[in-house]
């Protein structure tokens, strides 16, 4: 007889081995309901918190114009001239006719000192600014879709030769290459 209780205790051991290991994690649908219900927590909470498309592009666009609102600078266009220039550095062994339109963005309330200084007192001076950065630019800046590059140095150099920075941006239209 106490041969028998040995044995139902033994054979009741590896009953309780198998319940005390696995638990609920064991069963696979449990333990993809577990994480499907995590990843659906995780997905609202994101919904929640993050904005939506439309607004965080409104958001940008209202970044753009938050210089206007609060200092009341509101860029106008002042044009500056139209250019035509060679650049033989671009690429050796060949000419590059460069043609443009250049248009600068100043704050209204200096646009007419701007067009005093650029256009008047200091047109010859920022031609040749002008066609100095055009004839030294590189043929990456000048295949440069939005010619950032080039832009740049223009607008440095004009502000650097009216000693002022009026220009917060360049604006070129019309802008044609002609490779030799």
């Amino acid at each position: 007889m106490a041969d028998e209780g040995q044995d139902q205790s033994t054979a009741a051991e590896p009953a309780e081995e198998k319940k005390a290991s696995g638990g609920l994690l064991s069963n696979p649908m449990i333990l993809g309901g577990i994480l499907v219900t995590m990843m659906a927590a995780e997905a609202a909470v994101l919904y929640i918190v993050l904005p939506s498309p439309s607004s965080a592009a409104a958001g940008v666009e209202d970044d753009e114009f938050a210089a206007e609102d609060d200092g009341g600078v509101r860029p106008v266009e002042a044009e500056v001239d139209n250019f035509s220039s060679t650049n033989s550095r671009a690429a050796p062994g060949s000419v590059i006719h460069l043609t443009f339109k250049l248009t600068a963005l100043v704050a209204e309330s200096q646009k007419t000192a701007f067009e005093q200084a650029a256009n008047e007192d200091n047109k010859a001076r920022v031609r040749q600014a002008v066609i100095k950065v055009a004839r030294s630019a590189s043929l990456e800046d000048l295949n440069d879709p939005s010619l950032t590059t080039f832009k740049r140095l223009i607008r440095e150099e004009i502000n650097k030769i009216l000693r002022k920075s009026y220009i917060i941006e360049v604006v070129i239209n019309d802008f044609k290459i002609m490779e030799q």
